[in-house]
């Protein structure tokens, strides 16, 4: 009786997504050397692989949509045939290109949140992907003053901040 899905061990998976990462930046970048992050407890759920290489812009792209893009390629491939209660998810960066971006995204989400308490006016942030948003979303959600919601239709879906009290909908909204 023959099992349908792979039963691959977790170093079996790290190495293969190690394998795929490698084959996928030799096509765009001659010097790209990967290197798997975490080790122990933390793979558990996740496998973290860095790039390392001399133009590193070229592999994050815009905003990062490159290195999404590369990541979200390799987590297909790599959790292909795998039974899904033992696929993990591959995380791919650039020399913490994803901490310094969260923090970056962070930052600007307090100075519009500042500009909405000060004004008491709706602010909506640029279109963001789903990842950016839920960052706005949880560095605000601890302040009092402020409530956050998205709203639009993918790819233009953008997080609105609000001072709170004025959620509804209907009001004005300044595009910062």
């Amino acid at each position: 009786m023959g099992k349908s899905k792979k039963d691959i061990s977790d170093f079996n998976l790290a190495e293969r997504a190690q394998e795929i990462l490698e084959k996928l930046i030799k096509f765009i970048v001659d010097d790209g050397e990967i290197k798997l992050i975490n080790e122990g407890e933390e793979q558990i759920s996740k496998i973290i692989l860095g790039i390392r290489t001399s133009n590193p812009g070229i592999l994050i792209g815009r905003h990062g949509h490159t290195l999404d893009a590369i990541q979200y390629i390799v987590n297909i491939i790599a959790n292909k045939g795998i039974e899904i209660s033992k696929r993990k998810k591959i995380i791919v960066d650039i020399e913490d290109y994803k901490e310094k971006r969260k923090d970056a995204i962070s930052k600007y989400a307090y100075e519009k949140a500042d500009i909405a308490k000060r004004t008491g006016k709706k602010i909506a942030l640029c279109f963001m992907n789903a990842v950016e948003r839920k960052i706005v979303h949880l560095a605000l959600q601890e302040d009092p003053l402020i409530t956050t919601y998205s709203e639009g239709a993918e790819p233009y879906r953008k997080v609105i901040i609000a001072p709170k009290g004025k959620e509804d909908k209907n009001n004005d909204v300044e595009m910062l």
